[in-house]
């Protein structure tokens, strides 16, 4: 069944589409109907519809309005404006906004039950494009060429000159012509559809492959590919002050994507933003190393390095392939996947060096990437990690006795970071709340606002401040705004669009409605009441 949701400010035009349509008939669920475009926009977040059916004319917000947000966030949702207005304004307005269809009122049954048809042969049809596997076989001859593949592959690996790579991205047709650059990877999650024999991993591959490349190419300011290694990889360009915000929500919209159309779990890490194409390897290695936190956080998750890793991130470049291993383990917060590679690593030393020298000089050049990993977090060196260690390690007898140092300083460098991340999220949510309660009062305050000022990315912040708080933030300023305008009504004797404005709500009649339904009674029943208390 798809989802679907009615919007018509007219009671008696919803309940008549309601009663005469038998919409499991067509394949269709109605999932909502609604009086007002921001009351179902709303809805949508919560139910996600697979299609849109509102009036263009409606208080609060308009149908063309709904259709802009929801072509902003929802690129997958169908938007059908039905009206009783014949203006061709108003059908331009809905073509430049993507609507998908534009009918007029009145409407009668049957009009309305072959649009359902037409509508569910077009859901279909797009569901069969994304699924079909056998299809996505014969488009598997068709991807990028072998040599564009090696190109993007060694611009995220390696420093190239800045001449090379604008040269190649001219020959290849990459668009990535913005002010900053950032990168993000794609690990796609199969364990749990092995099992499944009707399934070819290549082939879920190439159609999770061809679904990014679709949303993430699509305003054409970045390049998709694939990795050596299976992920799939993703270089985007753009404004300095929104490409991050703007990632994150595409990031989630393939998430979505990959699930609603393969049943495909992901986890997705996002690098941070750098000023110059050379840079975009150390996005890259961020991004990569971002989804190791999935250890901590679980799959199914955008994540971003910002929200993670203070400081500067580290260029892995650099490192040999041990020591790569041991700043990843050290990332995960795991103190079992330390003591694992160091033991590994300590193994080695023993079987393929032969000089004492030798196994110093490896464990010295270990101790340097510990400390510098330190300093690349911005973590206090003289806590955990000083420079007395290397006369310490000199002092030991053994290898193993090293290797029982390194993991007990690991250990240590592990909880005094976690004690620090849990210190610095409850002082990120309490300036969350302090900037709240400032801003509260302006029409024009959003989650966008607040996110770009406590640095932190709309997902991450989202869940951590309900976890602090245990509200959303919508919940959480609705609860102030009206918390504030019950004082305002008890205690004065401003009218109500003035306490309207004071508490942030720019539209009288709207804040009525929020008033009362979050409270019980309207603004004017409200202060009346209070007044028979006060006299009592």
């Amino acid at each position: 069944m798809y989802k679907i949701i009615l919007v018509d400010d007219e009671d008696e035009v919803r309940e008549g589409i309601k009663q005469k349509i038998t919409w499991s008939k067509y394949g269709f669920e109605l999932v909502g109907d609604f009086d007002n475009g921001r009351d179902a926009l709303e809805a949508i977040e919560q139910h996600r519809p697979d299609v849109i059916i509102t009036d263009i004319c409606m208080p609060f917000m308009d149908g063309l309005g709904l259709a802009r947000a929801v072509m902003d966030r929802y690129r997958d949702m169908k938007v059908i404006i039905v009206t009783g207005y014949e203006d061709f304004e108003y059908a331009k307005q809905a073509i430049t906004l993507k609507v998908t269809e534009y009918l007029l009122k009145p409407i009668n049954a049957r009009e309305f039950a072959e649009f359902l048809s037409k509508m569910k042969q077009e859901l279909d049809e797009e569901h069969l494009q994304k699924a079909n596997l056998v299809k996505l076989r014969m488009q598997l001859s068709q991807s990028l060429p072998l040599l564009r593949e090696r190109f993007l592959e060694q611009l995220v690996t390696t420093r190239m000159k800045s001449e090379e790579i604008e040269k190649k991205l001219s020959y290849f047709h990459i668009p990535l012509q913005g002010q900053v650059y950032l990168a993000l990877v794609i690990d796609i999650e199969l364990e749990k559809r092995s099992q499944d024999l009707a399934f070819d991993a290549e082939l879920l591959r190439f159609g999770a492959f061809n679904i990014v490349q679709e949303q993430l190419e699509k305003e054409q300011d970045g390049v998709v590919f694939q990795t050596r290694d299976g992920k799939i990889a993703a270089i985007r360009s753009g404004n300095s002050e929104t490409l991050e915000v703007a990632t994150q929500l595409l990031a989630e919209q393939v998430q979505g994507s990959l699930n609603k159309y393969l049943k495909l779990s992901s986890t997705i890490g996002i690098g941070r933003k750098y000023n110059t194409l050379q840079q975009i390897p150390q996005s890259f290695q961020e991004a990569i190393s971002s989804i190791e936190y999935r250890y901590l956080l679980g799959i199914d998750k955008v994540i971003s390095i910002q929200d993670l890793e203070f400081g500067k991130g580290l260029d892995q470049a650099h490192f040999t392939s041990w020591e790569k291993q041991f700043i990843s383990a050290l990332k995960t917060g795991k103190a079992s996947a330390v003591s694992e590679i160091l033991l590994k690593w300590f193994q080695e030393l023993k079987s393929n060096t032969s000089s004492i020298e030798g196994c110093r000089s490896s464990i010295y050049q270990l101790l340097v990437s510990l400390m510098n990993y330190v300093v690349d977090i911005c973590f206090p060196n003289t806590v955990v990690v000083s420079h007395n260690m290397f006369a310490e390690v000199a002092a030991l007898k053994t290898l193993d006795e090293a290797r029982h140092y390194l993991e007990r300083t690991c250990h240590a460098l592990i909880l005094k970071l976690s004690e620090q991340r849990t210190t610095v999220r409850t002082s990120q949510m309490q300036a969350a709340e302090a900037y709240i309660r400032e801003n509260y009062c302006n029409d024009s305050f959003s989650l966008n606002e607040l996110c770009s000022h406590i640095f932190m990315s709309i997902s991450y912040f989202s869940a951590t401040f309900k976890q602090h708080t245990g509200e959303t933030f919508i919940e959480y300023l609705t609860r102030l705004r009206l918390e504030k305008a019950k004082e305002l009504l008890t205690v004065t004797q401003l009218k109500t669009y003035d306490i309207a404005a004071r508490v942030g709500y720019a539209d009288p009649q709207y804040f009525s409605v929020i008033f009362k339904r979050n409270v019980g009674s309207t603004p004017k029943e409200y202060r009346h009441r209070q007044k028979e208390n006060l006299s009592l």
